[in-house]
C-alpha cells in the first residue's frame, strides 16, 4: 500500500466532516474480464480499521479515471468504509485524446449512449463477483454501498433498480445496502415508461447530491432541475427516512466529481478551488454511509435533525 491519508484525529467521536478516526492506504491495480477482453483499473481504499463497516464501489464522470472521487473516498475510508474506484474503458479519459475543445466535446457526447452504460454497468457487476476472490480486492461478505458521479451515478442508478428502455431488469445484487449519487439525472423524462415506472423498483437508501448550477455543462440536455428527477421519483422510505436529496447553491458540475481528472479539468473552465461547501457535502455523505451501509442508528438521525442545521440559506435538503 502507499502511504496514510489521514491521521487519527483527537478524542472524542469524529464530525463526519472532519478526518475519521482510521488511517487510510491505496493500492491500485487492474481486473481483467476475459470474457469480455476488458480491462479495468481501479483504486482501493482501504482503511486500517479491524473490519471495513461496508465496502463502496465509485463510477466516475464522462473523461475520468480510476482517480475520480478521490477526495470522497479518502474521507469515508477515514471513518472505516473500504472504497474501490473503477475504471470504464470506453469513457474514461482515453477517449478524448489530445483534440480541440470542441472535438473533446463530440468526444465526451459519442461516448454518452445505451451501450457504453451497459458496459459500465457490467463492469460493476464484474468487479463485485471478484470480491473474495481476487486476494487484492475486498471480501465478499461486506454490505455494499453505491457511489457514482455523474454518468457513473447513472450507472449505480441501473444497478440499483432504475428500469430503463433498452435495458433488460436486473435484480440488484442482495448485497446491496445503499446509493449515493452525486449529480444525477433521468435523461429523457418523457420518454416511457415514465419516471414513476422507471424509479419505482430503486429501493435502496438513496441520497442524490446536486448544486443549482449543476447543468450538463454543454455535454448533454441534462438541466440542473432534471438532477433532482431521481428523488422525487424514488419510492419514500417504509421505516423512516431513507432517501434524501442535497443541493448546494452555486454547485457547478465538477464540484461533485471529489477530483476531476486533467481532462475534465481542462475542458471546462469553472472554479478550480475547493467549493466552500465541501465539508457539509462530506458530513452528509458520511453520516448517510454509517446510516444506511453500516447501520448506524445514531447517524440516521443526526442526519435528519442535527445536519440541516449546518447548511447555508441557499442550499436544500429534503428527506422522505
Amino acid at each position: 500500500m502507499d502511504g496514510p491519508l489521514s491521521t487519527h484525529p483527537t478524542d472524542g467521536t469524529p464530525d463526519p466532516g472532519a478526518a475519521g478516526p482510521w488511517r487510510v492506504g491505496t493500492r491500485l491495480g487492474d481486473a481483467h474480464d476475459t470474457r469480455r477482453a476488458r480491462t479495468l483499473p481501479f483504486k482501493l481504499y482501504l482503511p486500517d480499521a479491524p473490519r471495513p463497516g461496508g465496502l463502496i464501489l465509485f463510477s466516475h464522470g464522462l473523461g475520468g479515471t480510476r482517480e475520480g472521487g478521490a477526495r470522497w473516498l479518502a474521507h469515508w475510508a477515514s471513518h472505516g468504509f473500504a472504497a474501490l474506484a473503477v475504471q470504464h474503458p470506453g469513457s474514461d479519459a482515453g477517449v478524448l485524446g489530445k483534440g480541440s475543445p470542441l472535438g473533446l466535446r463530440r468526444a465526451l457526447k459519442a461516448a454518452m449512449n445505451p451501450d457504453e452504460l451497459a458496459r459500465r454497468a457490467d463492469d460493476i457487476r464484474f468487479v463485485i463477483s471478484r470480491l473474495g476472490h481476487d486476494p487484492r480486492l475486498p471480501a465478499a461478505e461486506l454490505p455494499i454501498g453505491l457511489a457514482g458521479h455523474s454518468f457513473g451515478a447513472v450507472t449505480m442508478q441501473l444497478l440499483a433498480g432504475e428500469r430503463r428502455a433498452g435495458h433488460p431488469a436486473t435484480p440488484p445484487d442482495p448485497r446491496l445496502r445503499a446509493v449515493l449519487a452525486l449529480s444525477p439525472s433521468a435523461r429523457q423524462p418523457d420518454a416511457p415508461p415514465g419516471l414513476a415506472q422507471r424509479f419505482a423498483h430503486l429501493r435502496a437508501p438513496f441520497m442524490g447530491i446536486t448544486g443549482s448550477r449543476d447543468d450538463g455543462m454543454g455535454l448533454s440536455d441534462i438541466s440542473a432541475a432534471n438532477r433532482e428527477q431521481p428523488y422525487r421519483h424514488v419510492p419514500a422510505g417504509s421505516d423512516g427516512p431513507s432517501k434524501y436529496l442535497l443541493v448546494f447553491g452555486g454547485g457547478n458540475h465538477l464540484d461533485f466529481a471529489g477530483q476531476a481528472s486533467h481532462a475534465e479539468a481542462g475542458l471546462f473552465a469553472v472554479r478550480r478551488e475547493p467549493a466552500v461547501f465541501i465539508g457539509d457535502l462530506l458530513a452528509a455523505s458520511t453520516a448517510f454511509w454509517q446510516a444506511h451501509l453500516a447501520g448506524d442508528a445514531a447517524a440516521a438521525r443526526w442526519l435528519v435533525t442535527d445536519f440541516p442545521g449546518r447548511l447555508r440559506p441557499i442550499d436544500r435538503f429534503e428527506f422522505k
